[in-house]
């Protein structure tokens, strides 16, 4: 087996400036490229670790990103305000209906669902996402609230005819026939039990003129079936969800069909049906829901006298 040569290389001595031949073992060889590797692994790597910071694009897809995270952050803040906003409106919008102009307010959609999106970043999804519910809400509030205010508007239009129609006066002469019995429970003229009586009645002589309270269309007029023991009556439809009856009439001038506006003669006062004297039973419906006609006695009375009316109506007695 031969040994092998050590590397031999020419070395100049500067103090006696000769050249003379050195001998490099195999091991020194091998520590010195050792070395070169491990400097270059090192510098490789702070290298690695700095590109990100040295690339200007990379710098500025990271800015970009940041300043999106805030502005949808901002974007949630202020769609959290703008429905706290709508709300208040919807809630104010509601009052509107009942108060001003008597309707149920209409009733909010079906909210749109968000369409899910994949994102890598999870955080920036889901920032996105919420982001993205909150707008559809709103978009859905706005469609509601716009739909609203049309109907709003619809009924300001109409203000003027809802008024007309709406049975506002007392349906006989104030010094012909007067209040009897009121709204609530009763007891009955025949059976003499109480018994809920669910309007107003004005003891009259028979014949007493019977005037429509409010604008309307006939859709009753005689013996008329379906409406229990009131005999000859009459039904009038004002619209906008408000009919009236005038039951125990002797007779009735009108015809079904016919549109009457208030103050018009309908008939007169009798004693038809389960009546045990000759008045006028009036009722007031709202939307199917009989209500008590007291409360609609404001177009011809003065307080003093609604005042008097709405003491005898709430007297609990006998009705005729």
């Amino acid at each position: 087996m031969t040994k092998r040569k050590k590397k031999r290389v020419l070395v100049f001595n500067p103090h006696s400036l000769s050249m003379h031949t050195h001998e490099k073992s195999a091991k020194a060889v091998m520590l010195r490229i050792l070395s070169y590797l491990l400097v270059g692994s090192i510098f490789f790597g702070f290298a690695m670790l700095l590109v990100p910071f040295l690339s200007p694009h990379t710098r500025s897809v990271k800015e970009d990103i940041d300043n999106m995270k805030h502005q949808y952050e901002y974007l949630s803040e202020k769609t959290e305000n703008l429905q706290s906003i709508l709300q208040d409106i919807h809630r104010r919008d509601a009052d509107l209906y009942r108060l001003i102009f008597e309707a149920e307010p209409p009733q909010n959609m079906t909210s749109i669902k968000s369409e899910s999106l994949k994102l890598h970043s999870q955080e920036l999804s889901k920032i996105i996402m919420e982001t993205q519910e909150q707008i559809d809400s709103l978009s859905v509030a706005l469609y509601n609230q716009s739909k609203s205010f049309d109907q709003i508007y619809y009924l300001a239009k109409q203000k003027n005819e809802i008024l007309i129609s709406m049975p506002s006066i007392i349906p006989v002469n104030k010094t012909e026939a007067k209040v009897f019995s009121g709204f609530g429970p009763r007891k009955h003229p025949i059976y003499k039990d109480l018994r809920m009586h669910t309007g107003i009645d004005f003891a009259g002589p028979t014949g007493t003129p019977i005037y429509a309270t409010g604008n309307g269309s006939i859709i009753e007029a005689g013996n008329a079936e379906g409406y229990g023991g009131y005999g000859v009556c009459c039904v009038i439809d004002h619209g906008f969800g408000y009919k009236t009856l005038y039951g125990h009439m002797s007779k009735t001038v009108v015809r079904r069909g016919q549109e009457v506006k208030r103050g018009d003669l309908i008939g007169y006062i009798g004693s038809t049906g389960d009546a045990t004297g000759a008045h006028l039973h009036y009722e007031v419906w709202v939307n199917d829901k009989k209500v008590d006609p007291v409360n609609y006695f404001f177009g011809d009375v003065s307080p003093e006298e609604y005042k008097k009316i709405y003491e005898k109506a709430q007297e609990v007695n006998q009705n005729m």
